[in-house]
């Protein structure tokens, strides 16, 4: 037990070896006390503080390749011990009541065939001339300048510096596959990041009277303030409009309309004749009207930025959406699609089949062959 002690501690911090990781499981896995297992944990977390060497920012600050720190929105891992515990078992599992206590997460389900690796840093760049550039986190050395505005990319970031110099406005396109994610800096200073199968299209240099862009997919973004030009974002008919403020925006094709959920400032959301405005902690879905959230969980709209996703009581083909996007998979379902719900979170740094050992637990069960990800029926 003190062996597994110094491994548990070692994992919580992200500090283990792979040799480390290694035994870390074999050990759990040999315990067999399942319960007496939880409950030495639980202690074991309290009496080490082990929340003090977790940083649940880590992977954004790594895709950002930026020296500065990141910004935090609140410790969203110190409340959910058990994915830091773990790396990626069921929020809530030590610090809420449950009727059915939540099993010790084990090794990793040995019976896929296969693996599938997470996201990467990726995008492609097309020019306004047509000129399409891959980016990567190796960084595709990119410099130049376009209408008086130098784009540079480097260390897994494109930038944009310099206001247009052009009576015509450049326009630029990033966009990601499924299984990418991308930082983007505009020619304001503004920062925007791309998750998996989206897309921006905006300005090489913002003219002086307005900056707008078009997305599609999901986006997060920290808008420099400029009160003398208001960043408007549009989505499908939707139309965001910021002064300075950060902003989650979800627009996938397959979703029932654009989410916006708004972490600071204010932003007025627009939809056919139907006008809001949003106040932080706020969140709008617009379709063919506004359907407004003033309670919303900000951390799970937005904890995919931070390399992480969290679900409070979601579908699991919501879920499923998610993971097949990340990890750029086809999902398909044996029978009835599953109705049951999700509450918790993981990493996106686990691979696929670490992920699957997770959802597992809530009872279901999914064949892995290549990228085909079959959901079984119970």
């Amino acid at each position: 037990m003190e062996r597994l002690q110094y491994l548990f501690g070692k994992y919580a911090s992200g500090e283990a070896t792979t040799e480390e990781l290694q035994e870390f499981w074999q050990l759990v896995s040999a315990h067999g006390e399942e319960d007496l297992l939880r409950k030495e944990m639980q202690e074991w977390w309290e009496k080490d503080d082990l929340s003090a060497g977790v940083d649940g920012e880590k992977t954004l600050q790594r895709v950002l390749s930026e020296p500065k720190p990141i910004r935090r929105l609140r410790p969203l891992w110190a409340a959910a011990a058990a994915v830091l515990l773990l790396g990626f078992a069921l929020f809530y599992f030590l610090h809420q009541p449950h009727s059915k206590p939540a099993p010790v997460a084990r090794a990793i389900n040995s019976s896929y065939k296969n693996d599938v690796m997470p996201g990467v840093t990726g995008a492609t760049l097309t020019l306004a001339d047509g000129t399409v550039v891959p980016l990567d986190s190796a960084g595709a050395q990119l410099s130049m300048m376009q209408g008086g505005t130098r784009i540079a990319a480097k260390n897994g970031t494109v930038e944009y510096t310099g206001e247009s110099t052009s009576r015509q406005v450049l326009y630029n396109t990033l966009t990601t596959a499924r299984g990418q994610q991308y930082p983007l800096r505009l020619s304001d200073g503004s920062l925007v990041l791309l998750d998996a199968g989206s897309s921006i299209t905006y300005p090489a240099g913002f003219p002086a009277d307005r900056r707008v862009v078009q997305v599609k997919g999901q986006a997060w973004f920290e808008i420099a303030k400029d009160a003398t030009r208001p960043f408007i974002v549009n989505s499908d008919n939707k139309q965001i409009e910021v002064l300075g403020t950060s902003f989650n925006v979800k627009a996938y094709e397959e979703a029932p309309g654009v989410e916006v959920t708004l972490v600071e400032g204010a932003v007025r959301v627009t939809s056919g004749t139907g006008s809001q405005v949003l106040k932080p902690g706020q969140q709008a879905v617009l379709s063919t009207g506004i359907k407004l959230n003033t309670h919303a969980d900000i951390n799970e709209a937005v904890a995919w930025k931070d390399g992480n996703y969290e679900y409070k009581s979601r579908n699991l083909t919501y879920v499923m959406q998610d993971v097949a996007r990340w990890y750029n998979i086809e999902i398909v379902y044996e029978g009835a699609k599953p109705t049951d719900t999700f509450t918790g979170g993981f990493s996106r740094s686990l691979t696929l089949t670490e992920l699957l050992t997770i959802l597992e637990m809530t009872g279901i069960h999914f064949k892995l062959e290549g990228r085909k990800l079959t959901v079984l029926s119970k």
